[in-house]
């Protein structure tokens, strides 16, 4: 008898091993001690498919760099006679941006080089891009750790273009395996279903800025030795949730000598530093701010003051929320950023002066009391928090189209001085009047201003 049900086990155990690999599973027996691995955001829409659809659909990040399919996805127009394009629409293989600009690459010899010139989407137009240094600027080295997801500095291969699930949420070959595993469809669980996710979380979800800014930043960092150095314009082996690397040295006014990266107000001037813009604003300190500048006149100090200084505490499930002694982060990038694009994909979610007044209603309120004058002199239906409060003072594809994330009004003065974009005149508000009209204006409404709002 007992030999009997030993055959029968055995039997058993060898048609599962035979169904799992035919089925394609080749999870059985998986080792959670095994190295994990990129797998591509493919492997996510199985499980994730309102996120991944969205992701696909309604983001940038899948094609900020990708091979092209036809020639329909190249916006620049080949038929504009000028001596700047150099190159055929044909030899194009790569494209690089869809929204402010498109830049166009091609293989040569196993690296990704990109032609001499760009078309700026903004302003319809063609400009030279790196003509005498197009051959030093390999995107390896230049771009694919921004524009690539899985990117390895040694090898210089990537897991896939553009800015996948695993850029924000680490290898996710552990999660793929263990959740097949325990599928209660499988043969798997049958054995593994009360199998608990090993000690190093498979999967990472993190709300920090970091996230965002290992591409939102400008920087350099070096790899090799003391005989060789190559030098990447991204920070590298980034591991979501962690902090940017100490090595890697980001961009700032002290270390901008040409003044190519910030105005002389200390706030962003070109694209890809929103992270060093959101860094030095009120918005990434309001926990921090919260503890130490919290007055009785304000009210009490209290847990639920977390509801608008801090991120954590905003997206904790109810009943795990964190406490003014256990709360981490401050406002970050992903209390007004759904990096899955589902404030897209669903418009009930998509909300723009309304999320800024469900934190600052009572500041509102209270400024306009003590001055006897409204918050703002335009009307609610002419201009929202942002275009006062996130100018559009960064330049891409020929124009200004990129906000400021440092959360500072640019007042008009400004512009008289520094040359920059002031928060009245810029994206087409008050564009029809003259800079003194801009400047009376302003000090008429904001007598009081100081420079640091």
């Amino acid at each position: 008898m007992k030999s009997k049900r030993r055959v029968l086990i055995t039997v058993y155990l060898f048609l599962a091993v035979v169904f799992c690999l035919l089925s394609g599973s080749v999870y059985f027996h998986y080792d959670v001690n095994d190295k994990a691995h990129y797998v591509t955001s493919q492997e996510c829409q199985q499980c994730h498919s309102v996120r991944y659809d969205s992701w696909k659909n309604q983001t940038l990040h899948p094609v900020m760099f990708h091979p092209i399919n036809n020639l329909d996805e190249i916006q620049g127009d080949f038929d504009i006679d000028t001596p700047v394009v150099t190159f055929k629409k044909e030899e194009v293989e790569f494209v690089i941006g869809n929204k402010w600009e498109q830049v166009y690459a091609r293989m040569i010899d196993g690296e990704y080089y990109l032609f001499p010139a760009k078309w700026l989407i903004t302003t319809q137009q063609w400009i030279p891009y790196k003509v005498d240094s197009w051959r030093d600027t390999p995107m390896s080295t230049n771009c694919n750790g921004c524009h690539t997801t899985g990117f390895n500095s040694e090898t210089y291969e990537f897991s896939e273009y553009g800015i996948g699930c695993e850029a924000c949420h680490g290898q996710a070959s552990k999660h793929v395996k263990l959740q097949q595993r325990l599928a209660p469809d499988t043969l798997c669980s049958l054995c593994h279903a009360n199998d608990l996710p090993p000690e190093d979380k498979e999967i990472i979800v993190s709300i920090k800025n970091s996230v965002c800014g290992q591409c939102h930043s400008r920087g350099q960092q070096s790899r090799g030795n003391e005989h060789m150095q190559t030098s990447f314009n991204f920070p590298l082996n980034y591991k979501p949730g962690e902090a940017l690397p100490a090595d890697y040295q980001q961009s700032t006014k002290q270390n901008d000598s040409k003044g190519k990266n910030w105005w002389a107000t200390g706030l962003s001037k070109n694209r890809h530093q929103e992270f060093a813009d959101f860094s030095v604003s009120a918005h990434s300190k309001s926990l921090r701010n919260l503890k130490e500048k919290m007055t009785p006149d304000r009210g009490e100090l209290t847990d639920e003051c977390l509801e608008c200084h801090s991120a954590d505490y905003r997206f904790a499930e109810e009943g795990s929320k964190p406490t003014l002694e256990t709360a981490q982060e401050g406002i970050t990038c992903v209390v007004c950023h759904d990096p899955h694009g589902l404030d897209r994909e669903f418009k009930s979610l998509h909300v723009s002066a309304e999320r800024c007044g469900s934190c600052h209603l009572d500041s509102f309120s209270n400024k306009a009391a003590d001055t006897g004058r409204a918050h703002s002199p335009c009307p609610p239906s002419a201009a929202i928090c942002a275009d006062c409060h996130m100018p559009y003072i960064i330049k891409s594809g020929g124009a200004f189209p990129i906000r400021s994330h440092a959360f500072k009004i640019v007042p008009p003065a400004a512009t008289e001085a520094l040359n920059m974009p002031n928060s009245c005149q810029n994206g087409g508000c008050h564009e029809d009047k003259t800079l003194e009209w801009a400047k009376q204006a302003f000090d008429e409404h904001y007598p009081e201003y100081t420079g640091n709002e």
